[in-house]
C-alpha cells in the first residue's frame, strides 16, 4: 500500500481496499480491480453531470488500481474508463470511450436503460470496438455516506423459519394503485412503507416481505423498441446501489426507510437477488462495468474468449469459481445486511451459484464462505434450486441451513385440486414437508419452502380462470412464458358471470390457500392473491410496469383477505402445522406418518396400502395432535388437535370421524363454505358431510380466532 502524497495533483495514490468508494472527512479513496487494464482514469461529474476533472490512477497493488481524492465526499458523482487491449478471442474488451459504472457504486445518478453508445461491439461479425462515448447515456456512480441515517435502534425480528409467512411483491406494484398513498410516493420504497401497506401485511399476519430485486437494474434492449420494459428487475448492473427508480429522491435513505418501518412492524425484509448473470450478457451485449474491467474473471468464458457460457438463458454466467468475483459477491451480501439490515435473500437461479469448473457442487466455494460467515450464516437463505445449465436441476441439493423453492410441492398440490388421477401419495408427502426431496439431517424441520403461486407465472385468480396462457402483450406471439400451468378455467377462459363457475373458482383459491398454509416446511405467498388480483391470464408479465401487474386495491376480495387471515392465524397458533420432526423409519411405506400423525380413509379407518394405490382416491383425513399412540384414550386431554379433512373429488363426500375419545369436533373452517371460515362456534359429531372439491379442519387449540 502506497500513502505517498501527490502534490502535483492534490491527491493521494490511496489504498487498495475498500474496492468501490469510502470517503472520510478530507476527501475519498477509490479502488477497482483490473488485472489486465494497462491504465485506469478516475472521471468526475458535477450534479448536472457534466465532467469536472479526469484524474489517473496510477497506484496500483496488484490487480487494484487506488487513488485517495482530497476536498470531494457524498454526493460526489463519478465513473471509470479503463485502457487496455481489445481482443475479443483472449476475451479482452477494453475501450476507454466507455464510461463504466463502479461494479461496488452505492448509488447511481439516475436509473439505467439502454442507450445504442452502451454496446461493446460495432460489428459483432467482424468483432470491432463501438467507438462510441457512453459517457453521457451511462448514470454515474454516488459516493455514500451510509452514517448519515438514524435507525432508531433497529433490532432484526429474526423470525424462526417454523413461523415464517413470506409475501413475495414487487416495491412498485404494491403501492402504485394504493388510494391511501399519496400519489408522489406511489411506486416508490416510501410508498411501500405507508402505514396502509404495512398495516395490510400485519393485519393478514405476514412474517416476511420478498422483495423483487432492488438492485440497480437495465431493461433488456430487445423491449425497447415494443414500448415495454424490465418491471421485474432480474438483469443487475450493480450489486450495491438500490435502483433509484422506486425512489422519490434518495434511494439509499428511503430504502433503508422502508426495511426500518418493516422491522418496526416485526416483518423481515428478504431480498431478491441476482448473482447468477449481469445485464451486461455476452460479447454482443453492453460494457457497462464488468466487461470493461475484468470480463475473464468475471464471466465463464469458454476457449474462445467470445464464448460466454450461457447456464442461465440470459446471455452470460457470473464466474463464482473466480475468488475475485466470489469476493464481490459476498462483499455484496455482507454490505446488504449490515448497511441496510436486511434479513435474508432468495437466490435466482442458485444452481449457478454452486457450479465449479463447470458442474454443481453441493459443497462449492460460495456455499462454504456463506457458511462460515459470521453475518451471512444467521440470516435467511432461500435457493432457487435449477438453472439451464447441464444438470440444472438440483432440488433438495442445498447445503442444509437453506430452504429451497420447491416446484414439486406446486406442481402436485395445483394437479391434485384441479382433479388430476394418482397424485394422493404424493399429495399428502407434500403436506408433510417434502422430506423425500430435502433430506437434510436425521430429524431436521423441513426446509421446503411451499408456495402454489409465484411472480413468475399465474396468479392464483387466473390459475383458476385460465387454462392457457395470454402473454400476447409481451410481443413474442404468445411463444413466452411456462406451457404447462397444471391451471383450470372451470368451463370459461378468463373472467365470466357465471356465478356457479364463480363460485367454483372461489373454493378453489381457499382450497390451494388452505393446503399452503397448513402444510409442513415454510409459506410462500404470491402478493396480491389475498386480494384476488389477476394479470389478465399473462403468465409471463416481467416486461409490464402496468396495470397488469399493479394491486388494484379498489377491486379487492374482503372476504379472501379475512380467509387468509384466518388460515395465517391457524397456522401460527399451533406448532403442530409447522414444527413436526420425523424419524427415518416414520418417513418409510408412504407419507409421513407418526404418533403426532396418523392418516384415515373416508370411513374413518386407518389408510391401507389399495387406499393409497388407488388412482381415483382424491379422499383423505389426517389427525394432528400432540405424540398420541393410541387416539381412542388421551386425545380429547390435549390442549390442542386438528382433523384435517380433505376432498378434491367431484362428488360431495360423507366423511366419518376415526374412533377416538373426543366426542364433539369444534369447527375452524370448511372452504366449502361461502367465506370458508363459517361455524366458528359449531360443533361436529359423528361424520361431517364435504361439499366436492372442499376442505375442512376441526379441532381445538388455545389462540382465539377473529376474521
Amino acid at each position: 500500500m502506497n500513502l505517498r502524497f501527490h502534490s502535483a495533483s492534490g491527491h493521494l495514490h490511496g489504498r487498495p481496499f475498500p474496492l468501490g468508494a469510502e470517503a472520510d472527512a478530507e476527501g475519498c479513496n477509490f479502488a477497482v480491480f483490473s488485472p489486465h487494464a494497462t491504465a485506469m482514469t478516475l472521471c468526475l461529474f458535477d450534479a448536472s453531470g457534466q465532467e469536472t476533472r479526469r484524474l489517473p490512477m496510477t497506484a496500483r497493488s496488484g490487480d487494484v488500481w487506488h487513488i485517495r481524492v482530497a476536498g470531494i465526499g457524498p454526493g460526489q458523482a463519478y465513473g471509470l474508463r479503463a485502457d487496455g487491449p481489445f481482443d475479443p478471442g483472449s476475451g479482452l474488451y477494453f475501450n476507454a470511450d466507455k464510461l463504466l459504472l463502479d461494479p461496488c457504486a452505492q448509488a447511481i445518478s439516475h436509473p439505467l436503460t439502454y442507450h445504442d453508445s452502451l454496446r461493446t461491439l460495432s460489428d459483432p461479425q467482424a468483432l470491432t470496438p463501438d467507438d462510441q462515448d457512453s459517457g453521457e447515456a451511462m448514470p454515474k456512480s454516488l459516493v455514500v455516506d451510509q452514517e448519515d441515517f438514524d435507525w432508531q435502534q433497529d433490532q432484526p425480528p429474526y423470525i424462526p423459519w417454523t413461523q415464517t409467512v413470506i409475501y413475495e411483491t414487487h416495491v412498485r406494484g404494491i403501492s402504485q394503485l394504493h388510494p391511501d398513498v399519496p400519489a408522489a410516493e406511489r411506486g416508490t420504497y416510501l410508498g411501500m412503507a405507508h402505514p396502509a401497506i404495512v398495516r395490510h401485511l400485519q393485519d393478514l399476519g405476514i412474517t416476511a416481505v420478498q422483495l423483487l430485486p432492488i438492485q440497480a437494474f437495465m431493461p433488456e434492449p430487445h423491449l425497447q423498441p415494443l414500448g415495454l420494459t424490465n418491471y421485474w428487475g432480474y438483469n443487475p448492473a450493480c450489486w450495491f446501489a438500490p435502483d433509484p427508480r422506486y425512489a422519490t429522491s434518495d434511494a439509499v435513505h428511503e430504502f433503508k426507510t422502508l426495511v426500518r418501518t418493516l422491522h418496526q412492524a416485526g416483518i423481515e425484509v428478504i431480498m431478491d437477488v441476482v448473482y447468477n448473470h449481469t445485464a451486461e450478457a455476452d460479447a454482443t451485449g453492453c460494457t457497462l462495468n464488468l466487461t470493461g474491467l475484468c470480463p475473464g474473471q468475471a464471466y465463464r468464458l469458454g476457449q474462445n474468449g467470445t464464448d460466454f457460457i450461457n447456464d442461465t438463458g440470459c446471455g452470460n454466467t457470473v464466474n463464482l469459481h473466480e475468488t475475485a468475483t466470489l469476493k464481490l459477491v459476498m462483499d455484496s451480501l455482507r454490505f446488504w445486511v449490515e448497511t441496510y439490515h436486511v434479513d435474508g435473500f432468495r437466490f435466482d437461479l442458485a444452481v449457478t451459484l454452486g457450479r465449479e469448473q463447470r458442474h454443481f457442487n453441493a459443497e462449492a466455494a460460495f456455499f462454504k464462505a456463506v457458511a462460515q460467515d459470521p453475518i451471512l450464516s444467521r440470516v435467511k437463505l432461500i435457493a432457487e434450486p435449477w438453472d439451464v445449465g447441464p444438470s440444472g436441476y438440483q432440488l433438495g441439493q442445498f447445503p442444509e441451513h437453506w430452504y429451497e423453492c420447491n416446484d414439486r410441492y406446486r406442481d402436485t398440490v395445483r394437479g391434485f385440486w384441479r382433479g388430476d388421477s394418482g397424485l394422493l401419495p404424493d399429495f399428502c408427502t407434500r403436506l408433510m414437508g417434502s422430506r423425500d426431496l430435502l433430506q437434510k439431517g436425521q430429524r431436521a424441520l423441513s426446509t421446503s419452502l411451499n408456495y402454489v403461486t409465484y411472480h413468475d407465472g399465474f396468479t392464483l385468480e387466473d390459475l383458476v380462470s385460465y387454462e392457457q396462457r395470454h402473454n400476447e402483450a409481451n410481443g413474442e406471439h404468445n411463444r413466452d412464458g411456462h406451457g404447462h400451468n397444471l391451471s383450470a378455467n372451470y368451463g370459461v377462459e378468463g373472467p365470466t358471470d357465471d356465478p356457479e363457475i364463480q363460485a367454483l373458482r372461489q373454493r378453489q383459491k381457499r382450497n390451494l390457500l388452505t393446503t399452503l398454509l397448513l402444510s409442513q416446511g415454510a409459506v410462500h405467498l404470491l402478493g396480491g392473491d389475498e386480494l384476488g388480483r389477476t394479470q389478465q391470464g399473462n403468465n409471463n408479465a416481467y416486461c409490464h410496469d402496468n396495470e397488469i401487474n399493479w394491486y388494484h386495491w379498489d377491486q379487492a376480495d374482503p372476504e379472501l383477505c379475512r380467509f387468509v387471515r384466518h388460515l395465517i392465524a391457524i397456522r401460527q397458533g399451533s406448532s403442530l402445522f409447522h414444527d413436526l420432526v420425523f424419524n427415518p423409519e416414520d418417513l418409510a411405506d408412504g407419507p409421513a406418518h407418526s404418533d403426532a400423525v396418523h392418516w384415515f380413509n373416508a370411513a374413518g379407518q386407518p389408510m391401507r396400502i389399495e387406499d393409497w394405490h388407488n388412482p381415483d382416491c382424491r379422499t383423505v383425513g389426517v389427525l394432528l395432535s400432540p405424540a398420541v399412540e393410541d387416539i381412542g384414550h388421551g386425545l380429547a386431554e390435549g390442549d390442542e388437535y386438528f382433523l384435517w379433512l380433505i376432498n378434491a373429488d367431484v362428488e360431495p363426500m360423507e366423511f366419518r370421524f376415526p374412533h377416538s375419545d373426543v366426542t364433539t369436533w369444534p369447527l375452524l373452517l370448511d372452504t366449502g363454505s361461502a367465506n370458508g371460515a363459517t361455524g366458528l362456534n359449531h360443533e361436529v359429531s359423528g361424520s361431517y358431510r364435504m361439499a366436492p372439491r372442499s376442505q375442512c379442519l376441526l379441532g381445538r387449540f388455545q389462540p382465539s380466532l377473529s376474521s
